[in-house]
């Protein structure tokens, strides 16, 4: 890519450098800690941090150009001058009225040169597991760039599409929102020929309001697919069961008979999940939770509008591990602990208390953090998960977390034992009390909110037994 498409691109001004200088679209850096020889540096702004005061060191490691928009003339004009150093090389400056913008418009121009399928996930719930199990399947056949982790936001989804080039056969990207629009940018800056949409629940109500809020947030992704895509949708969900269109194909997926790709037989033991595919194709998932089984069948949605065949498609899965921190299974010492700590709301807290429940075990904890981002209903929402642990017959319940006091609390007034049901407020103290009473065969889930760094409860434990 050109410094001139970049300035048209941003609408931007170059200060020093040649607007004829080639950059690496997959070099575009917004790290000046990481950032290597013959990248260009993009800053960004945030609450607590201006990237553009570390411009200097990022041409220290080897920068040939930047992006900045916060200097004012004289400010730049030093900057170039010190940049020059003792070799008087020009360094590339751009000026450009918003660096994140820039980043999206740049993005979104180096997308549209790649006339390949893109696939858009998103969701209340599944959204990773679901980007990383179709990126599985395709990876059968074609060659398939993906976001990394949940590098899915408007930072993210952009520095994923600027690793395109020319080997890749197809894209993968997963989009998250937590306010209306967000959804709309990235399908803006993606383009998706594909877009999966998991399921509606109560996630960032704090934001998003109620269900219907959250329904209107995800469906942004459908207004920007052209004639001949795809949406691929949960049809077992209240919301996008009603779905419909006659500008793009729709196909669903789910428990129910009607679905276009339906599961049943459903069969659990461990960590090892068996279905049958539209009545007649067994497939086998080594994953716990029932609920991976609406997330494979997404994926399989996906792998047959893609010619993928049945056998790879069911090798690719048989295959798949879950990312990091969701309900991976480890055994530490004699007992096993459910992770699920990346994040935590309350449609997914109860597919875990059922995962955990459908667990061989001789006895199963719980430990649930606070679930956060739920608006003037966080209070009810810790409360019912309290009524369901407390039905499900557990041997143990931890809370931890101003809000995860109304999950305990619930779960006493529903009958569990008082000596089998704590409140911690440090991390150092649920572990003691694992290690205390948990017993040699039994499981543990571990699960709350993102902020809640759930993943120090686990790593202790670990360290702990060892």
């Amino acid at each position: 890519m050109k410094i001139k498409e970049i300035i048209k691109i941003t609408k931007g001004k170059i200060i020093s450098g040649s607007s004829e200088a080639e950059i690496d679209p997959s070099g575009i850096s917004i790290d000046s800690r990481t950032i290597g020889k013959g990248q260009f540096f993009l800053p960004l702004k945030g609450n607590n941090f201006d990237g553009e005061e570390f411009i200097e060191e990022a041409f220290k490691r080897g920068a040939i150009g930047a992006l900045l928009c916060q200097r004012k003339r004289a400010s730049i004009e030093a900057l170039d001058s010190r940049l020059r150093g003792n070799d008087n090389e020009e360094k590339i400056l751009i000026q450009v009225s918003d660096t994140t913008k820039a980043l999206q418009d740049i993005a979104a121009y180096h997308r549209k040169k790649f006339k390949i399928p893109v696939v858009g996930v998103t969701g209340s719930n599944g959204k990773t597991t679901v980007k990383d199990m179709i990126a599985k399947v395709l990876s059968q056949k074609y060659n398939v760039l993906k976001n990394e982790g949940t590098k899915n936001n408007h930072i993210g989804v952009p520095l994923t599409l600027l690793k395109l080039n020319d080997s890749h056969d197809m894209c993968v990207v997963e989009m998250g929102t937590n306010h209306r629009g967000e959804i709309r940018l990235l399908a803006d800056i993606a383009s998706p020929t594909v877009a999966v949409i998991t399921n509606i629940g109560p996630s960032h109500l704090e934001f998003l309001r109620d269900l219907k809020g959250v329904f209107a947030a995800k469906r942004e992704i459908l207004e920007g697919l052209e004639k001949g895509s795809i949406a691929i949708v949960n049809g077992d969900d209240e919301y996008l069961s009603t779905i419909k269109s006659k500008a793009f194909k729709v196909m669903k997926f789910g428990f129910n008979a009607a679905n276009d790709f339906h599961a049943s037989g459903l069969s659990t033991y461990g960590a090892t999940i068996k279905f049958i595919l539209n009545d007649r194709s067994p497939f086998a998932l080594n994953l716990v939770g029932a609920h991976n089984v609406s997330n494979a069948l997404a994926a399989i949605a996906v792998a047959y509008n893609f010619e993928i065949s049945y056998p790879d498609t069911k090798r690719a899965l048989s295959e798949y591990s879950p990312a990091n921190m969701r309900l991976n299974t480890r055994h530490v010492g004699d007992v096993t602990v459910i992770d699920d700590a990346y994040n935590s709301n309350p449609s997914s807290m109860r597919s875990a208390i059922e995962t955990l429940a459908g667990y061989p075990a001789k006895g199963r904890w719980v430990v649930s953090a606070d679930m956060l981002e739920l608006g003037q209903g966080e209070e009810e929402f810790h409360r019912s998960i309290g009524e369901a642990i407390a039905g499900s017959g557990f041997s143990g319940l931890i809370t931890f977390g101003d809000l995860s006091r109304h999950t305990s609390s619930r779960a006493l007034e529903c009958g569990m034992d008082k000596n089998r049901v704590w409140h911690c407020s440090d991390r150092v103290k649920i572990v003691d009390i694992l290690k205390k009473f948990m017993d040699k065969g039994d499981a543990v889930l571990v699960k709350g909110s993102r902020a809640m760094k759930m993943e120090e409860v686990v790593e202790k434990l670990s360290c702990k037994v060892k």
